[in-house]
């Protein structure tokens, strides 16, 4: 089972990939949520670094918390459903064997960041039955502290580098196996960031990862008039400091034969050759594009493209900007 990835900037038009890929009668398509708990903060990325490269008495075992608690986030529930039902119920038991795996030995203890991590007010509210034995029966005895967190649980974890990839590649696949139905690909969006990938690619048995950018003068227009998420800055100057700057490590992560970098407007006007591309680099056959158009049309996705043009009169002298300040980044019609 391969994992096939898409990787963006943010706007960037990876879900044309995502589209794409899923019309090919050879990939199951986990294309509709973002599967983020790799590369998310306190996910497993976070995990390595601090059950692995960072090892601490304390930090390794909150690390293990946070990662549990990201899992229970990821459930979902009966406000928003997230990858339980993806997963078909699988996902808190995997990844739950997956926190076993990693631990070595737990007992009853706390510090103070377990308390911290259930709110300011409520740590400070620990903090006072302390104070007052300090101030009367402990006057004597200051470095006496009121352990009010009897049943918390301290996690102690420290595992090789060589153990912490194979479980977790073990834990990916087992998770993915459970939706397949036995599918040769499966495409997975986010998986991965669009940075650092020679860091994450090593949590996958086998994967390959496009990342895909899109002209830098639809971006903020499409952000400013049409988005509004307040995702990307649209002040003009501000703008080109932060397209650079997610940017900067691109051509790094191309170095790697596992990543592969698209354009998305060559998703659209060169269409036929680009996706000849895409099938070679994927091995995907060209007889299993039973959906070809279905999903992801070209023809639909045009009208994202050369959106400033229709912003002409408003944002002029700033599209003359960007077009001065990323100049590399323009697609050449």
């Amino acid at each position: 089972m391969k994992i096939i990835s898409c990787a963006s900037y943010y706007g960037s038009g990876s879900s044309a990939i995502t589209d794409l890929i899923s019309e090919y009668n050879s990939v199951f398509s986990l294309s509709t949520e973002e599967f983020r708990f790799v590369q998310d903060p306190d996910g497993i990325s976070d995990l390595e670094y601090n059950l692995v490269e960072n090892f601490n008495r304390h930090n390794s075992g909150r690390a293990l918390k946070r990662y549990k608690r990201l899992v229970d986030f990821y459930a979902g529930n009966f406000f928003t459903k997230k990858y339980e039902k993806y997963f078909k119920g699988n996902w808190k038991k995997e990844s739950y064997k997956y926190i076993n795996a990693l631990t070595d030995f737990k007992y009853h203890g706390s510090w103070m960041y377990d308390s911290l991590d259930k709110g300011i007010w409520f740590y400070y509210l620990t903090l006072i039955p302390t104070k007052i034995l300090r101030a009367t029966i402990w006057r004597n005895k200051p470095e006496r502290f009121l352990n009010v967190m009897h049943n918390e649980i301290t996690y102690c974890s420290h595992p090789t580098k060589k153990k912490f990839i194979s479980l977790t590649r073990e834990y990916i696949d087992n998770l993915f196996k459970n939706v397949s139905n036995g599918a040769e690909n499966v495409m997975v969006d986010q998986i991965v960031p669009s940075t650092n990938l020679s860091r994450y690619l090593r949590y996958f048995n086998d994967i390959q990862v496009i990342i895909v950018d899109r002209d830098p003068r639809d971006v903020f227009c499409l952000e400013k008039y049409v988005w509004k998420d307040g995702m990307i800055p649209t002040d003009p100057e501000l703008f080109c400091k932060w397209f650079k700057y997610t940017r900067s490590n691109r051509k790094k992560e191309l170095e790697n034969t596992n990543v592969k970098f698209v354009q998305f407007e060559d998703l659209i006007y060169k269409y036929t050759e680009t996706v000849s591309d895409i099938e070679m680099w994927l091995q995907l056959n060209e007889k299993d594009h039973i959906r070809k158009k279905k999903i992801f049309n070209p023809d639909l996705s045009r009208k994202n493209t050369k959106t400033w043009i229709k912003y002409e009169n408003n944002e002029k002298e700033n599209i003359k900007y960007i077009e001065k300040e990323l100049n590399h980044y323009l697609y050449k019609y």
